[in-house]
């Protein structure tokens, strides 16, 4: 073959769209998966490359973008992956959202500056301090157990316990 149609070629085996057959791996130092590309060709252990500070366990079924080394189809590695059935379709231009396929839980950068928190538990968990500069509200307010709707307290109607709050 000569030299020109050797680079075509090469060129055309760069890139591949697969759709992920397995799992992804977690056990090497950069996730590895499993997909089978257009015309059926099966590629495992590719890394998963992702952005830093993001990281993601796409599920089976999930797309990817995989790029050959070099065009060596047995060289390959996943630079993106979407998950057509889970993707958010309500955003507005200019809207960010990170969300989790697998609960649809989201964190959503809104068009008006604003940004929704959506677990799908409906629970916020922090593990120290949490500060706000505004109002916050809600149903209920619980503080060491004691609810602010129902809470009494004693000795305070001649000797006897209040009545919960008004």
């Amino acid at each position: 073959m000569s030299f020109l149609p050797r680079v075509a070629r090469g060129v055309m085996m760069l890139i591949g769209i697969g759709r992920q057959t397995a799992d992804t791996d977690e056990a090497p130092a950069t996730p590895t998966v499993q997909a089978t590309l257009l015309k059926g060709e099966i590629h495992s252990d590719m890394p998963l490359m992702q952005h830093a500070g993001f990281a993601c366990r796409p599920l089976a079924d999930s797309d990817h973008v995989i790029v050959f080394i070099g065009g060596n189809r047995q060289r390959g590695v996943s630079i993106a992956s979407n998950d057509q059935n889970s993707r958010p379709k309500d955003l507005q231009p200019g809207e960010t959202c990170i969300y989790s396929p697998a609960t649809g839980s989201r964190i959503w950068l809104k068009a008006d500056g604003s940004i929704a928190l959506l677990p799908a538990n409906n629970k916020v968990t922090t593990p120290g301090d949490f500060t706000a500069g505004g109002i916050i509200t809600g149903n209920e307010v619980v503080a060491q157990g004691k609810k602010l709707s129902s809470h009494e307290h004693s000795n305070g109607n001649n000797g006897a316990d209040t009545g919960p709050p008004v």
